[in-house]
């Protein structure tokens, strides 16, 4: 498989990523219960391993410009994600949701940043990157404080930056990624 073909399937995978990220959270919200529902549990974890495919798309693109920028920030969000996979991401209070928050956070701000300078990627998908990055690390000192309910509000402001980033990123790779895929 050629690099244009795998920048193409991370650009559908953001998609699909954005559609049951938002399908899970609605489970979760329609649910109303203090437990996760096993449906929206599932459209999460779906979500999430299906970036992987997006992940892999942003490494083959930034790589020339940045390779081991680029490594670290795959692989912190990958890790996380990964991680994510073995717990409930909205327990606030266990020590490991703590982590991955960083995680997501810090991946996000290396990924954005990536997308911000490279000329392969338009400077809205760095700045919607960015601030999902940000966004998740301004809730880390809300969970340091136990503050459950306000943290779960803040993650779903994380939530708007992702979904623009993930919408966004795979429009670009499904029109652009002939050009994406070049080295510059």
């Amino acid at each position: 498989m050629n690099t244009q073909s795998i920048i193409r399937f991370g650009g559908i995978a953001a998609i699909v990523c954005a559609a049951l990220y938002v399908a899970s959270i609605g489970l979760w919200m329609g649910a109303g219960t203090e437990s996760s529902p096993p449906l929206a549990i599932a459209a999460y974890v779906s979500s999430q391993a299906i970036f992987f495919v997006t992940l892999y798309a942003l490494y083959l693109i930034h790589r020339g410009e940045a390779p081991t920028l680029t490594l670290v920030g795959v692989l912190v969000l990958g890790i996380s994600i990964a991680a994510s996979f073995f717990i409930d991401p909205t327990d606030v209070k266990n020590p490991v949701v703590f982590f991955l928050t960083i995680g997501y956070g810090v991946g996000g701000l290396i990924l954005g940043w990536l997308a911000y300078r490279s000329p392969r990627l338009s400077k809205g998908i760095g700045i919607a990157a960015l601030l999902t990055g940000a966004f998740s690390l301004v809730m880390v000192p809300f969970m340091l404080a136990g503050a459950a309910e306000l943290v779960g509000v803040l993650n779903l402001l994380v939530s708007l930056p992702y979904l623009v980033w993930l919408g966004w990123l795979g429009w670009h790779l499904l029109r652009h990624s002939a050009l994406t895929a070049q080295p510059i």
